[in-house]
């Protein structure tokens, strides 16, 4: 090497060496700064891990102002999700929230969690406490909806002794994965430890952990027994988990609960032999919820009104129905028995004919045959199956029938549910699910359907 060249080698490799140090220190700065804001991150969220380095390299891969940003906003998401977790743990909120809240909380988180500061935390926080009970209470519904249809039902089924979660285990004597029987009796359990003012323990601390230590050990299926102070379960060789109850008290908690959220008495199904309606006493408050503007689409949209045609709200309430039907260019006569409603049906414009009685007892001879029945009936004690199958005599041949019921028309074993479902499907009919809550907005958790007759044409 020339002198000449080592002099002109020396500044840039002096630079170099300069950078590199400069460099490194301030790394180093970094460093420490990065630990305190970890230390910071730790305090405003002390239930959760931390959250951050998790992708450093990528974060930092986006170098200038766009780069800071990008940084800076992740780092934040990141840090605010930890915090809303933590609020909810150490708050008690999580433990009256079943597997569907969480995950729908999750969602939320994932997607872009809010800024967290003293006021939205405050405003949230308190909101939930508020809602407290509610969502406790629609934790215990959605829990045992899940594991059974009948569950759905208002009035027509009350939790007994024992609940059994089909397809619990795989071929194998393991926990089947896509069926989530492990998910939904963890709910089950957090509920009851929830009334007895215990905290429900980690999932191996609990009834599961008791069972996986009871499963025998073997590649196939196998029956066995497993018992602790909540719960007695046996498993089958078919895959299927019996789970009988063993505190009454609480399982009486449970069904109080649910009738209340649903806002009906939970009762035993009625098992009466299927007849004509019966002539009863009007419900209390004559069961009146008036249909919500989703479901009443549902009905229109089903029931496919013309101009022109005759149409039939019986218990109208105040013409929700009837209103769309008017609007669709059809005849409507309306029959309604509370008297609070009659002026505003009354002034429908449009109405054909107001009809002051109880719908049960009036007669097609007397008041004729319509092309469309729509109709929103009283549920409690099965009174919309009555009025239902009264109103089918009003339907002209070659109409149809679109009624609001309670979920208790798919399953219910009762005489005249039986014949009902019986004349729907032997009629070419059809019984459709509404969203869970369509009716909330105006008072009550009933679980609805969507029930279309078809009246063929004579």
């Amino acid at each position: 090497m020339t002198p000449g060249s080592d002099l002109v080698l020396a500044a840039p490799l002096e630079l170099i060496e300069g950078h590199r140090n400069e460099s490194l220190r301030l790394f180093g700065e970094a460093f420490d700064m990065i630990e305190l804001a970890l230390e910071h991150m730790a305090k405003a969220a002390p239930s959760q891990p931390t959250p951050y380095f998790r992708d450093t390299g990528q974060r930092l891969s986006e170098r200038g102002p766009q780069g800071r940003a990008r940084f800076l906003k992740e780092t934040r998401q990141d840090l605010d999700r930890a915090a809303w977790r933590h609020l909810l743990s150490v708050s008690g909120m999580e433990r009256l929230m079943d597997q569907t809240a969480k995950k729908q909380f999750e969602a939320q988180l994932r997607d872009d969690p809010p800024e967290v500061s003293a006021d939205t935390c405050r405003a949230t926080m308190e909101g939930l406490f508020a809602d407290a009970p509610t969502i406790f209470k629609r934790g215990i519904a959605e829990s045992f909806s899940s594991l059974d249809r009948r569950f759905k039902s208002h009035d027509g089924f009350k939790i007994g002794s024992r609940i059994v979660l089909t397809r619990a285990f795989n071929e194998h004597g393991s926990w089947a994965n896509g069926y989530g029987a492990e998910a939904q009796f963890r709910d089950v359990e957090r509920t009851f430890y929830v009334l007895d003012k215990k905290q429900h323990p980690d999932r191996g601390d609990g009834i599961l952990g008791v069972i996986d230590a009871a499963r025998p050990r073997s590649l196939h299926a196998s029956a066995f027994a497993a018992e602790d102070d909540y719960f007695r379960v046996r498993v089958f060789k078919n895959g299927n988990l019996h789970v009988w109850f063993k505190r009454d008290d609480l399982l009486l908690k449970v069904n109080e609960l649910l009738a209340d959220y649903y806002g009906a008495v939970l009762a035993d199904s009625r098992q009466k032999k299927a007849a004509a309606p019966e002539q009863r006493a009007p419900a209390r408050h004559f069961s009146y919820f008036p249909t919500p503007d989703a479901p009443a689409a549902e009905v229109m949209d089903a029931a496919m009104i013309k101009d022109g045609m005759s149409v039939l709200e019986p218990s109208a309430g105040c013409g929700n129905l009837a209103r769309r039907a008017i609007d669709a260019g059809a005849q409507v006569t309306v029959v309604e028995l509370d008297q609070q409603h009659i002026g505003k049906l009354q002034d429908l414009a449009g109405v054909v004919r107001v009809i002051h009685d109880d719908f049960l007892a009036q007669d097609p001879a007397v008041i004729g045959r319509f092309d469309r029945v729509i109709m929103n009936p009283p549920f409690c004690d099965g009174r919309d199956v009555d009025h239902v199958r009264h109103a089918l005599r009003f339907v002209a041949p070659g109409g149809r029938l679109v009624a609001i019921m309670s979920a208790g028309i798919v399953f219910k074993e009762d005489a005249d549910y039986v014949e009902l479902r019986s004349l729907i499907e032997a009629s070419g009919g059809r019984i459709r699910d509404l969203p869970a809550r369509s009716f909330a907005s105006v008072g009550t958790n009933i679980n609805t359907c969507i029930v279309t007759i078809p009246v063929r044409g004579s």
